[in-house]
């Protein structure tokens, strides 16, 4: 009897071990395909997904601004009467010419020009407060391109230099 407990045992564990290595090379012959992904759809039917755009055979040039003669005319005679007597009528009409002239070196130089008046000075009738405001408000008289070109970049460090200076003045520690 124990033979026979042994023995049928024996031949289950036989008959488990064959159905196992037959699922395992069952399995091992089919190779599982992933289904494609589905086409993504895009809001207009006529685009297709990775197709080129050719492209613009000739660009349009950058037109660069040049200033008129009449626009160099009135700059140089607010330079002139700004250094005949620098008061705040000249200020006003050399910052917005520099301004109108769309160059930031030009500007640039033109607040200098009237920082350094307003300091030693000959330049008495307008406030460090006034003259924060104005150096601003003729800033946006320039073209975007002029703000955010290189020169423009030292233009705004030269603005805040100057507003450091002012709000000094205008509040005193």
């Amino acid at each position: 009897m124990v033979t026979l407990l042994i023995t049928s045992v024996f031949v289950l564990g036989l008959i488990i071990i064959a159905v196992y290595f037959r699922q395992k090379a069952a399995n091992a012959s089919q190779t599982a395909e992933l289904p494609l992904p589905p086409q993504p759809s895009t809001l207009f039917s006529d685009f297709h997904v990775n197709q080129l755009i050719a492209p613009v055979e000739n660009p349009a040039p950058e037109e660069t601004q040049k200033v008129d003669k009449e626009t160099f005319e009135q700059a140089i005679q607010a330079i002139r009467e700004y250094q005949k007597s620098p008061n705040r009528y000249t200020t006003v009409k050399l910052l917005h010419a520099a301004a109108l002239s769309d160059n930031a070196k030009n500007y640039e130089r033109a607040i200098e020009l009237v920082l350094m008046s307003w300091r030693d000075g000959s330049l008495s009738d307008v406030s460090g407060k006034e003259l924060q405001s104005l150096f601003n408000s003729e800033y946006w008289v320039l073209s975007s391109h002029t703000r955010t070109s290189g020169a423009g970049f030292v233009l705004k460090q030269t603005l805040s230099t100057a507003t450091r200076e002012l709000e000094l003045t205008n509040n005193p520690i």
